[in-house]
């Protein structure tokens, strides 16, 4: 996986795999996921978000690209999240409408360090 992330370091990109891929924006600052979160490449979206939230505690995360995500993608999320801790938060935007109604069932849509963000693109 750090072969992805590395080959993936160029420019705005932070990693890709076949189905997955992560670049940062800057306004706001964070990233953006294309594609699919699936089993195969959910530690590298918790790994993703790790790296961004070292420059900033509250990264933004535009999931609007997302086509699919399983519920280890939503688990990456959710621990990444908890990962900030109480000087942190997770910002994300976009969530597909499956996504945002499991986070809000679940309860994790509560969590101190998790918001979700109802704003427009990011860039």
């Amino acid at each position: 996986m750090d072969d992805l992330f590395n080959a993936a370091g160029v420019g705005d990109a932070v990693y890709a795999d076949r189905h997955l891929v992560v670049t940062r924006t800057t306004n706001p600052f964070g990233l953006r996921f294309a594609g699919e979160i699936d089993v195969t490449n959910s530690s590298a979206v918790g790994q993703a978000i790790r790296l961004v939230s070292a420059d900033s505690p509250w990264p933004h995360v535009d999931l609007s690209r997302l086509s699919f995500c399983d519920v280890s993608g939503i688990r990456a999320l959710v621990e990444a999240a908890r990962e900030l801790g109480d000087s942190g938060r997770l910002l994300l935007h976009g969530l597909p409408r499956q996504l945002e109604t499991v986070m809000r069932v679940t309860g994790w849509s509560s969590m101190p360090a998790l918001t979700l963000c109802a704003c427009g693109e990011m860039t």
